[in-house]
């Protein structure tokens, strides 16, 4: 069953189960779930269940409501999904599919709000129409870093350093590679932002990688506060990770390896387009790293 955790405002440190096929939230006590916090709107926020799927949307408030980073629109459904999370107001809460840690065990963190909550409806379109066209001149970029036949080292490590300057908001990527047998890394390359400093000595976190190797499926951790230890880590300079995302690289059926970005500086450090994004270029990618290695044999 999925649930609100409040982790800023007013509340913080409450949560409610999403029951129903639809939840109203806002300050009137009319809602489903009243949040007395004079920064939102009496009816704040709808969400919605289409299958098993939930949707967010905006009641035309005052203020606006944010997804992750970002101010939707009113009046349009937006999916969302564990880990996202949705800000009204002052109050921030946590969509999670189930009960976790006590609050006491998070941080009061409340993520930023890069446009302001001045923003308009235009300015947020201006936005994604400007991030969509940057998406588009990025994946010509790396398919022709893909098509080159540059060694495999300075083709990923070109590769990587495209990456850093289209997700702004992550620190470090890095091509893992294993061996058929799938047990051990054979390669690394990894690029780190200048400004990351001590951090970059921080390890990529070896627990993820390996489920991702074994399962063939990506994980996204978009804030690791909330996630139990064992799930990140097997060691404690992996703790520094703030968020995570890792897609497998698969070709024809095998695995050679995976794609791994984080940021070290803060917990959001991407936003679900940056998924597909990832997932978009994974599959070219592993086929590029395989003819790659036949031209090496």
């Amino acid at each position: 069953m999925p649930r609100l955790q409040i982790i800023g405002g007013p509340l913080k440190g409450k949560d409610f189960e999403l029951e129903g096929a639809t939840i109203f939230i806002g300050r009137s006590s009319r809602n489903d779930f009243q949040i007395k916090d004079s920064t939102i709107s009496r009816k704040q926020i709808k969400l919605y269940f289409i299958g098993k799927k939930l949707f967010l949307e905006d009641l035309k408030s005052t203020n606006g409501t944010w997804l992750n980073d970002e101010l939707i629109p009113p009046g349009e459904g937006f999916e969302v999904d564990s880990g996202d999370t949705i800000s009204l107001g002052n109050t921030v809460m946590l969509l999670e599919e189930s009960a976790s840690e006590p609050s006491s065990r998070r941080k009061d963190f409340i993520p930023p709000h890069p446009l302001g909550m001045g923003a308009d409806k235009g300015m947020v379109e201006k936005e994604r129409r400007k991030k969509s066209s940057g998406d588009i001149e990025t994946l010509h970029a790396l398919s022709r870093l893909i098509r080159s036949t540059a060694g495999l080292h300075k083709m990923l490590g070109s590769l990587l350093e495209t990456l850093l300057k289209t997700l702004p908001r992550i620190d470090r990527a890095a091509v893992i590679l294993f061996d058929e047998g799938k047990k051990e890394k054979k390669d690394v390359v990894s690029r780190s932002k200048e400004d990351v400093g001590q951090h970059s000595k921080t390890g990529f976190s070896d627990v993820v990688i390996n489920r991702v190797i074994g399962e063939g499926k990506a994980v996204r951790m978009s804030n690791t506060d909330y996630e139990e230890p064992s799930d990140i880590s097997e060691n404690e300079s992996t703790l520094e990770i703030g968020s995570l995302l890792c897609v497998p690289l698969v070709s024809q059926g095998k695995t050679h390896g995976v794609l791994y970005v984080d940021s070290l500086t803060g917990p959001y450090g991407f936003r679900k387009d940056d998924l597909l994004f990832l997932n978009a270029i994974s599959g070219p990618l592993a086929l590029a790293i395989e003819n790659a290695q036949l031209r090496q044999r």
